[in-house]
């Protein structure tokens, strides 16, 4: 017989894994000698076989052929179930409904190994557990019973094509875009300024002398700064050019009129660019008399993906939040339409050109959407307030001053209001808060020693319906995690969401029993969390940390007046299965080095208390032995100055909570939290 030429001709007589038996055997029904064999006979030289009659030989071949049979059928299951199970890990069930339309996977003539998607055709009826009728509507064969796995949904497109985004928690202090044509004259005048009302008559009459002079700082029309310009670098990129988006008609109208306005402005001007960028409306965050407004906007997302990145760092919201939070008095400034405030280069500017049915048109200044405008701004008020690092600080276009005295106050706002006028930039006065004791803050509520998340951000958490696809649950983990450190426990509560958003999932995410609880869980934790105290670096840190089978977890805390814990951070993460399997020692070793790297930038340079419920960490600065693992660990501490004491665990409740919370349904994830 001959050989297939891709085959070696020994593999015929190896047995295959799925029914343990070689091709050989299974096509004889007995052992051939082929070249293996002869090779074992050259070697052993075994000896000679029986004589049998031909009655017998074909009487033991039919046993033999229905004994492999057998057996090879039984293998051939078991197999088939391993590789089942193996790859229905991470099937979902999909069910279509008489009349949905689906596309149908059917082969290429004459490639009957080529596929193609066609369609759209419409369900008839459900056949069985996953086949179905479908109505090809061919006339050789108009109805087939198709399996599930050749059909997937069919999704009409929408006539309106218009991108709109809402978050109807957001606050109106957060909200970034320009909203300059519905200002009253209030907005730019000394007098709109909000004052606290717990300042006295005599420190309202300092914050009133102090912004008249001034006064010229405060306009609701964006200033144009020198000290600046954008740019955008392309490299070598050929112009990119969108199509319009489709409108509808009273869009168009409200498309037009922006459009006029800002002409009006001087912040576009007409363009015969070959770049082209689509505009899109975005509803306003917060509308009167309950209607809904929409906002011009530009789609730069095909722009932004030619555009080289800017470096220049974002300061850390946490690192301000703290800051802001130990100071008594607090001021914040808004710039009024902060990023038009900035110019854009010539190059630039034909890049941003931007097409409506009216025309076409470029910006003069800097619009939202670029890829690298918060760097550019961040760095303008990083120039502004260089030198002021001390009682001022920006995130974007939100600035704060911060004072411990009024006097100090007065002399802080004095020269960050100097700074912003010289730079030739205007503040709009309706977001100016002075000389309060709490502000909002980058969606925190801080001051007096306090942070906490904010009302109206928690109720939009509490509010939240149960998401069906991946946006929506990212979207939800965003939100959450911002406050995070509100939150014990947060990475292992949110575990099954965050397993929802991974690329090998569905975009329509399986909603199980276990995200529900996770769901409920999130929004349980915001409803409860605590009031953090901001951190007070004259006074000893407290760290707690714990570990047990799953997980470990750690708090951050001061005592306040009376003696008492007082939580400045929640920090908490899962085990890994191989970090599961060290000893108990090893893991609780592990906790205090994963807390107090993760807390660092509190501790370092101070004097803290570890407290642990594990009485052998007592020893961990003076770390001896034969375990190389913890003695590593003990050096890496040695840069820091620490006191390690016991704590029982009646008492250590707030770290237990935290490494034991972990389920054992999770056990196998990983995580921070």
């Amino acid at each position: 017989m001959g050989y297939p030429s891709t085959m070696p001709p020994f593999c015929l007589q190896v047995p295959q894994k799925g029914v343990g038996f070689s091709p050989f055997e299974l096509l004889f029904g007995h052992p051939v000698r082929g070249p293996l064999t002869l090779a074992k006979e050259g070697w052993e030289q075994p000896l000679k076989a029986p004589k049998q009659d031909i009655v017998d030989y074909v009487l033991g071949l039919r046993s033999r052929m229905a004994e492999y049979m057998k057996k090879a059928s039984k293998n051939l299951q078991a197999s088939q179930e391993l590789q089942k199970q193996w790859h229905d890990q991470k099937a979902v069930l999909v069910q279509y409904q008489p009349g949905q339309k689906v596309w149908v996977l059917e082969p290429v003539a004459p490639r009957a190994l080529q596929d193609k998607w066609s369609g759209p055709h419409t369900i008839v009826e459900k056949k069985g557990e996953v086949t179905y009728l479908v109505d090809l509507g061919t006339a050789r064969s108009p109805l087939r019973v198709l399996h599930v796995n050749r059909l997937k949904p069919y999704y009409d497109r929408a006539d309106l094509t218009l991108l709109m985004a809402t978050d109807e928690g957001q606050e109106e202090d957060s909200d970034p875009l320009p909203d300059l044509f519905s200002s009253t004259e209030q907005d730019a005048l000394v007098e709109g300024v909000v004052l606290a009302d717990c300042l006295t008559a005599e420190q309202k009459d300092n914050c009133i002398n102090l912004l008249d002079q001034f006064s010229e700082l405060f306009s609701t029309v964006p200033g144009t700064t020198s000290w600046c310009e954008h740019t955008l670098d392309t490299g070598d990129s050929l112009p990119v050019k969108s199509k319009i988006y489709r409108q509808p008609d009273h869009i168009r109208d409200c498309i037009k009129q922006e459009v006029q306005k800002m002409l009006e402005l001087g912040v576009v001007e007409h363009s015969d660019s070959p770049w082209a960028s689509p505009v899109v409306l975005l509803p306003k965050p917060h509308c009167k008399d309950g209607k809904k407004e929409m906002r011009f906007c530009v789609d730069y997302r095909g722009l932004n993906l030619v555009t080289k990145t800017d470096a220049h760092p974002i300061p850390r919201a946490d690192e301000l939040i703290d800051t802001l939070a130990s100071v008594k008095y607090l001021s914040t400034f808004d710039l009024t339409a902060g990023y038009w405030q900035i110019k854009l280069s010539e190059d630039a500017k034909p890049k941003t050109a931007f097409s409506t049915t009216g025309g076409h048109y470029q910006f003069t200044v800097m619009p939202f959407g670029l890829k690298n405008a918060p760097a550019t701004f961040q760095r303008l008020v990083n120039t502004v307030l260089q030198g002021l690092e001390a009682f001022s600080a920006a995130y974007l276009d939100d600035i704060a001053v911060f004072s411990s005295s009024w006097d100090d106050h007065l002399v802080h706002l004095w020269k960050v209001l100097e700074a912003l006028q010289k730079a030739g930039l205007t503040i709009k006065a309706s977001k100016c808060q002075i000389g309060q004791g709490k502000v909002v803050y980058l969606g925190h509520l801080v001051g007096g020693e306090q942070i906490a998340p904010l009302q109206g951000k928690i109720q939009t958490i509490i509010d939240w319906v149960p998401p069906t696809t991946q946006t929506q649950v990212r979207a939800f983990l965003g939100l959450t995690g911002y406050y995070r450190r509100f939150i014990k426990n947060y990475g292992s509560i949110a575990a099954p969401l965050n397993d929802l958003t991974s690329k090998k999932m569905p975009k329509k995410v399986l909603w199980t029993a276990n995200c529900q609880k996770a769901f409920e869980e999130l929004k349980q934790a915001m409803c409860s969390a605590p009031v953090l105290t901001s951190p007070c670096y004259s006074k000893n840190f407290y760290v707690q940390t714990d570990a047990s089978e799953l997980g470990v977890g750690a708090v951050l805390s001061q005592l306040n007046s009376e003696g008492q814990d007082q939580p400045v951070a929640f920090i908490s993460r899962r085990l890994t299965p191989r970090e599961k399997r060290w000893s108990a020692i090893e893991r609780e070793a592990f906790a205090v080095v994963w807390a107090l790297k993760k807390l660092r930038p509190y501790l370092f340079g101070t004097h803290f208390i570890v407290q642990t419920d594990h009485k052998p960490l007592l020893w961990l600065k003076q770390m001896k032995g034969e375990n190389p693992k913890l003695l590593r660990w003990s050096i890496s501490l040695q840069g820091m100055d620490y006191t390690v004491e016991h704590r029982p665990g009646s008492s250590h409740s707030n770290a237990d909570g935290l490494s034991r919370y972990f389920h054992l349904d999770n056990e196998d994830s990983s995580g921070h939290g």
